[in-house]
């Protein structure tokens, strides 16, 4: 009896299988029409989005003089205050240095008209004379 089975079981899997692979093949080819359709809709997409990727590029261009010309003011105002800083530390050392000239200048002028011992402040005059 369990023969007789699996012979009558035989002989329908034999007849179902090409039906079966038939069906399982137009599945097959309905799946790939839809994905067809999915990757035509998205070159569509893609092509839609063109003219929008090509209107950001151009807004992109049209910034990016502006851009430069701050970028090269920023450098300009760099080195303008670079050199102004120079500038003024070096007047600094000419100042300090052209100061100190001029006291020794007016101190010698003073010591050799032996007027600094009376133009000196009181204080110094006492720690000179202890």
């Amino acid at each position: 009896m369990l023969d007789a089975l699996l012979l009558d079981l035989g002989s329908v899997c034999r007849q179902l299988l090409p039906i079966l692979g038939a069906l399982a093949l137009i599945y097959l080819c309905v799946l790939l029409k839809h994905l067809w359709k999915m990757i035509d809709q998205a070159t569509e997409l893609v092509k839609g989005l063109d003219p929008t990727v090509k209107s950001v590029n151009q807004s992109l261009e049209k910034v990016q003089a502006p851009l430069d010309t701050v970028v090269k003011y920023s450098h300009t105002l760099d080195d303008v205050h670079d050199r102004t800083l120079d500038s003024v530390q070096k007047i600094s050392e000419s100042a300090g240095e052209s100061m100190d000239r001029v006291k020794d200048f007016v101190s010698e002028k003073l010591q050799s008209l032996d007027i600094y011992d009376d133009v000196r402040p009181a204080d110094e005059a006492e720690v000179s004379a202890e």
